[in-house]
Parts: C-alpha cells; sequence; structure tokens
C-alpha cells in the first residue's frame, strides 16, 4: 500500500475541499477520483497499481461546481473517475460545463442521467462495472456503453458494487488499459468508437 498525502485546497469560492493525493511523477498527468463516501484507505491498494504516468488524487467535492473549480486550482485537464451514482452524475456535468478540463472519464458503477447523454462532448470513456455490482446491471453498462461515443466496457470478475476496492489489481489493470488506449495527448477521439465490451478473463 502506497502512502498518500492529506491536503487542504481552497477554491476561487472560498470552500475549502479536502484532497489525498499519492505520489507520483514529476510530469504526471492527475486522475481525480471522485467517491462521495469513500476514503482514501479505501483506494490505496488501486492507486498504488496505476501507471507511473498517473497521479491519482482523491477529490472530497459535493457537487459538480466544487470539481471544476479544483480542477481550475489544478490549472491542467484531467482524466476523471467517479464511483457511484452521484460521482457519475458530478463528472458527467462537468464535461458539459466545462469540456476543455476533462481528457478522459472512467465511470464506476454508476448510471449517468439520461438528460446529460445528450449534451456531452465526446470524451473517451471507460465504463467499470464490477461483475457481480448490485447497483448497476449489465445491461444498463450496455446502453451506457452504446450511448456515450467513444467509450469501452469493462466487468471484471470478482467485484462488486466498488471495483477499485473489492478487486484493486483487475481494476487498476482495466483503467491502465484504457489509460494506455489513450495515447500521449491524454484523449481519443477514435480509440473506443467501434469496441466491443472486454472481457477481461480473455
Amino acid at each position: 500500500m502506497v502512502d498518500f498525502e492529506n491536503i487542504s485546497v481552497t477554491l476561487q469560492s472560498g470552500a475549502v475541499v479536502r484532497v489525498d493525493a499519492w505520489p507520483g511523477s514529476d510530469a504526471a498527468q492527475p486522475i481525480i477520483i471522485v467517491g462521495p463516501g469513500t476514503s482514501a484507505e479505501d483506494w490505496s491498494d488501486f492507486a498504488s497499481r496505476l501507471v507511473a504516468s498517473r497521479a491519482p488524487v482523491l477529490a472530497g467535492v459535493s457537487s459538480a461546481l466544487e470539481l471544476v473549480l479544483l480542477i481550475w486550482e489544478l490549472g491542467e485537464p484531467v482524466l476523471l473517475l467517479s464511483q457511484g451514482d452521484a460521482a457519475a452524475a458530478w463528472v458527467s456535468q462537468v464535461v458539459n460545463l466545462a469540456p476543455g478540463a476533462v481528457t478522459a472519464l472512467a465511470i464506476c458503477d454508476g448510471v449517468v442521467p439520461a438528460d446529460l447523454i445528450g449534451t456531452m462532448h465526446a470524451v473517451s470513456t471507460l465504463i467499470l462495472r464490477g461483475r457481480q455490482s448490485k447497483l448497476q446491471s449489465h445491461e444498463d453498462a450496455v446502453r451506457l456503453r452504446e450511448a456515450l461515443p467513444h467509450s469501452m466496457l469493462i466487468e471484471p470478475e470478482d467485484c462488486g458494487d466498488f471495483p477499485a476496492k473489492d478487486n484493486p489489481d483487475s481494476a487498476a489493470a482495466a483503467l491502465n488499459l484504457f489509460i494506455t488506449g489513450l495515447g500521449e495527448s491524454g484523449e481519443s477521439a477514435d480509440a473506443y468508437s467501434d469496441s466491443e465490451p472486454v472481457d477481461p478473463k480473455s
């Protein structure tokens, strides 16, 4: 398990947001993890398995607006990783509010509200659903993949509703595969546009 650092960030709104950051290289691009009700301990094993080119940060935000303001404080576009329905809604709103702030999305066992899907700009998206999830059905995950252009679906085995905690090896491998497909720029217009759901056992 890799140690993390707890930081308080004051946003332009005056709100103070708690951020837990894991070490990364000086050139590492940020991954902002949005997981309401989760802790850094829940994410540590997962964070330690991510590619060195990314620096994970767990953001203690309470809205899409706070998330946008945090990205502005970081000063560079980010990959957003959400855990659960509330977080999926927030990251989807951020894509709509500030499209240039997000290079890619990873949505873990969460549903993007239908009214946001049609207005989201095209951003490469990983849909990560635990094979044993009770929160999101396989059919819902497939529908989300079909509705979001440039998306891929991975459903690791031995994962319930929280893949990064239930099976950090498989969840990190899925995200690393996705990041590798993004290439140097951090974003890809067509890497996943015609992809089929990935079977992590193959």
